[in-house]
């Protein structure tokens, strides 16, 4: 489980998160399509939609499943897990 950020906004049914600052000694990993995103429990919250902005923090786009409420995230730190697409266990 790596970090992703912290949430900022919900728009159109997604959550936009500020992926975290990259220091010197320690570079965060941007996060690939489709990650799997989790919070500070590892309860499933959505899946990465997209990545924008600069390379050292960008904007994480997630799209939330269907069953979770994303707007009780805003505020929140959110991390990511990269797993094959076998590794599902909500659905889109």
């Amino acid at each position: 489980m790596k970090r992703l950020g912290t949430t900022h906004h919900f728009v159109q049914k997604k959550l936009i998160v500020r992926g975290e600052p990259s220091t010197g000694e320690r570079k965060e990993e941007i996060p690939k399509i489709n990650s799997v995103v989790v919070d500070q429990k590892k309860a499933g919250i959505g899946r990465v939609f997209d990545v924008f902005g600069p390379a050292d923090r960008p904007y994480i786009i997630v799209k939330p499943y269907r069953n979770v409420d994303a707007s009780v995230y805003l505020g929140k730190k959110l991390y990511f897990e990269e797993r094959g697409f076998g590794g599902r266990n909500r659905k889109d």
